[in-house]
């Protein structure tokens, strides 16, 4: 399962890192499409039904509405989708404060939460594709915002292996500790400070660049809780089967999901964008 896990991850890194280090908008543009196309599927898969016809119907109609809205990414739309996915996630950590286990969401429940997960998948994937296509360097502020949460999961494996003892949320994801999250946001220090001093900042002092880069991998963990919840009231362990050893797309998403509003929310409010 390891060796497994471990050769899925380098050959996603490679696909992932040589499409936007390497490739042109448009190829990057279709490997989000392709993320949300699946992203969707298995969403609709925890929340409303199993049957491969309706998930795909609907993940090629989200397609289909992506490519139209591409031309449209402007500086305006994207801040309003930026402040919309933050005040959308607070909700959401919100509600996990409050989370108690049930089994049996009612119909008009699991409507409303496919909705709003399929607005958040859009939210993020409309912001991903404008940090590559707006900034200079943008393909390289897309790597550092993916490897904020990278590292974060990293530094939270191994923290909370050897020091965890106190449960972050034992009713929605027993294995996640207080000094796992410590961890991540420590390794993440030391990797926004080097990213700095590689980068410039992209403009941004050291003071903000740092609290921007800690608070985004922090709500990561939020995205990460709020897909446990969803898998958790469908039974099941991954959202899908496409990666062998790691699950589904959603599985590797959802911290992404959650880090994206933050992070653009936070380039507007520092002047970066």
């Amino acid at each position: 399962m390891l060796k497994q896990r471990v050769i899925t991850a380098i050959i996603l890194a490679i696909v992932v890192v040589g499409t936007i280090l390497g490739l042109s908008s448009f190829y990057v543009s279709l490997l989000f499409a392709v993320v949300l196309f699946f992203a969707i599927s298995e969403m609709i898969n925890l929340t409303l039904t199993r049957s491969h016809v309706l998930k795909w119907l609907a993940a090629l109609g989200m397609i289909g509405l992506y490519f139209a809205a591409l031309p449209t990414i402007g500086i305006r739309l994207i801040a309003w989708h930026s402040y919309a996915g933050l005040l959308m996630w607070l909700m959401v950590l919100l509600a996990l404060t409050r989370y108690h286990y049930s089994g049996q969401w009612p119909l008009a429940v699991r409507i409303a939460i496919a909705l709003y997960s399929a607005v958040l998948l859009w939210i993020c994937v409309m912001e991903l594709n404008f940090i590559q296509r707006h900034f200079e360097l943008g393909g390289w502020l897309l790597m550092y915002l993916l490897t904020l949460v990278w590292v974060a999961d990293i530094g939270a494996y191994f923290s909370g292996k050897h020091f965890g003892k106190n449960k972050l949320a034992p009713a929605i994801s027993p294995g996640k500790t207080r000094e796992g999250v410590a961890g991540g946001l420590a390794l993440n220090a030391l990797w926004i400070t080097l990213v700095f001093y590689l980068s410039g900042g992209w403009g941004m002092d050291y003071v903000s660049f740092l609290l921007l880069g800690l608070v985004t991998a922090a709500i990561s963990v939020v995205g990460d809780l709020y897909e446990s919840v969803l898998k958790r009231e469908a039974g099941v362990k991954d959202s899908g089967k496409i990666l062998p050893g790691h699950g589904g797309v959603l599985d590797r998403i959802d911290s992404v999901i959650a880090a994206a509003p933050v992070f653009m929310s936070g380039l507007f409010w520092l002047g970066a964008v």
